[in-house]
């Protein structure tokens, strides 16, 4: 539910509101062109705790993402690390081990990783209605990395069936603040109009791929 709602900002570099279209919404993100976001997320439940920094680069005029992470969990007592990579050129989607150098590759469309593929709504719906049919409710206007953003409450079930109150920071359909009782991620850097080399979208030399079967 969270990462198919996409909210806009109402400041200087946003003219969108809570009540125009989807379509037109979508329409603001995509006239950055491309950008860059940096986050570090952090999760704590009962016998485990996990700290990640995330790094994405998304092309909208070219259609092409790539996202880097590194990830500490610890569960009962060990302590796990890994890096992954994440790839879409347009073409094929990779997902890569850069522990191990390894990973898989699938025709681009099969995976459902690239956040810009998540928003999926009625184009003629607006950001209200569709908040207000999920039960949620707006909270107001806060600023967030000098963006100012409109603050949204969800309430949802936790693993124990349990309600919690999630709240979102979002800025032109884009998620800058996820945050409730047990999970957090927060952007440390958001970069509009990026400029982004075309290497970033390309799989780092000695990987070896193992192309997975089509899902068509």
């Amino acid at each position: 539910l969270i990462a198919a709602i996409a909210i806009s900002c109402n400041n200087g570099n946003s003219t969108s509101n809570a009540d125009d279209k989807m379509k037109d919404i979508t329409q603001e993100a995509a006239s950055m062109k491309a950008y860059v976001i940096d986050y570090k997320m952090t999760m704590s439940a009962a016998e485990a705790k996990s700290t990640s920094t995330v790094t994405q680069w998304i092309d909208m005029s070219g259609d092409r993402f790539a996202m880097e992470s590194q990830t500490e969990t610890t569960m009962m007592g060990t302590t796990q690390k890994t890096r992954m990579m994440i790839i879409d050129d347009g073409t094929w989607n990779y997902m890569i081990d850069l522990m191990n150098n390894s990973g898989y590759k699938s025709k681009s469309g099969e995976s459902e990783d690239d956040p810009t593929e998540m928003i999926k709504s009625d184009d003629e719906v607006t950001f209200r209605q569709m908040i207000e049919k999920e039960g949620g409710k707006i909270i107001g206007n806060e600023t967030f990395l000098d963006k100012n953003c409109i603050v949204v409450e969800l309430m949802e079930k936790d693993d124990e069936g349990k309600k919690q109150a999630t709240k979102m920071w979002y800025y032109k359909g884009i998620p800058l603040k996820i945050s409730n009782s047990v999970y957090t991620m927060e952007a440390t850097r958001f970069e509009e109009n990026a400029s982004i080399p075309s290497s970033r979208f390309e799989v780092p030399a000695g990987v070896k791929l193992t192309e997975m079967p089509s899902m068509e």
